[in-house]
């Protein structure tokens, strides 16, 4: 019976045991009828497949989803052996994915057609960092289907500020007129590669920072918890011990003070008519433009005041 039933499609479709060219199942389509068929579904490459299409493409292979929105995922080896059986053998090779999503209404935007755009656009985002970024690792899915027909565009959407490192987004199906369909989740990962300065031996606190004691190496920002010290403004003094070889992070180093906690300096009043000066201990390190806590050596009171030089600071 079934080489009946192949027999009677070769009859009415002589073309088929010749055609030539190719059939390439999406991975995802809508359909709007009750069944679907291989103009739903395939795409031909080469003139015979596309005459091969056209006298068959209309004829239903299985049941579209029962109501819009509904969504079904087929086999892809199990829609081979229908093709086959439905149209016989002699059909021109067919490109089927493991799985094909169909949805009764609305349309189907491929994600993965998207990626490059998506990494264009993050990788844009990242550029302050001055390295070198690469996208990878996108986890999405892999179509997005959208219940209405009304042309969208798709907006990229970072939830947050982009960093290295794992980024969320948020993709957003916008019709022409600004109104939003519906959104969509996801994630990528952001590498940054970049040339950053490196502890060439121990440092300790307190230890001051010359250019010969900083090595430089290329790192992931991705994996590094602290944003790196930019090489400048040397020399500097450490805020916190770093390994050899270890990554100087913008946060372990500061200005050499220009006054130290425990120095005795020169606080300023200066008013309109009235200028008055007092000794004053400082509480803390800083320098030119820092305010620091000092004690009024008379009072014992404690002010904040802003330093001037090495030996003098002023009521801010």
């Amino acid at each position: 019976m079934r080489f009946l039933v192949s027999l009677l499609i070769l009859l009415l479709c002589p073309g088929l045991a010749v055609a030539q060219g190719r059939l390439i199942l999406a991975g995802a389509v809508c359909v709007d009828g009750p069944a679907i068929t291989l103009n739903d579904l395939v795409r031909a490459e080469g003139e015979g497949a596309k005459t091969l299409l056209a006298g068959i493409g209309a004829v239903p292979l299985l049941a579209s989803p029962k109501f819009d929105g509904a969504r079904v995922n087929l086999s892809g080896p199990r829609l081979r052996e229908l093709i086959t059986q439905r149209f016989g053998t002699g059909l021109p090779p067919l490109d089927i994915p493991d799985q094909v999503q169909v949805q009764r209404g609305g349309q189907v935007l491929s994600a993965l057609a998207m990626r490059p755009a998506i990494d264009k656009i993050l990788t844009s985002a990242l550029a302050h960092h001055e390295g070198e970024v690469e996208i990878r690792e996108h986890r999405m899915a892999d179509y997005l289907f959208i219940s209405e027909k009304d042309p969208v565009q798709i907006r990229v959407v970072p939830v947050g500020t982009p960093a290295p490192g794992r980024i969320s987004l948020r993709l957003e199906a916008v019709t022409e007129d600004g109104r939003m369909l519906q959104s969509f989740t996801g994630t990528v990962f952001a590498d940054v590669w970049k040339t950053v300065p490196c502890a060439a031996r121990v440092m300790n606190r307190g230890d001051v920072l010359e250019p010969g004691l900083v090595g430089f190496a290329r790192k992931n920002l991705a994996y590094m918890a602290r944003e790196p010290w930019d090489g400048r403004n040397l020399p500097l003094r450490m805020t916190a011990a770093v390994g050899e070889g270890q990554v100087i992070s913008a946060d372990a180093v500061e200005f050499i003070p220009v006054v130290a906690k425990g120095q005795i300096l020169t606080l300023v009043y200066a008013g309109q008519t009235l200028k008055l000066t007092v000794p004053v201990e400082s509480l803390e390190d800083g320098g030119i433009g820092n305010t620091i806590r000092v004690r009024n050596m008379q009072s014992r009171r404690v002010v904040a005041a802003q330093v001037v030089d090495a030996e003098t600071v002023r009521v801010p």
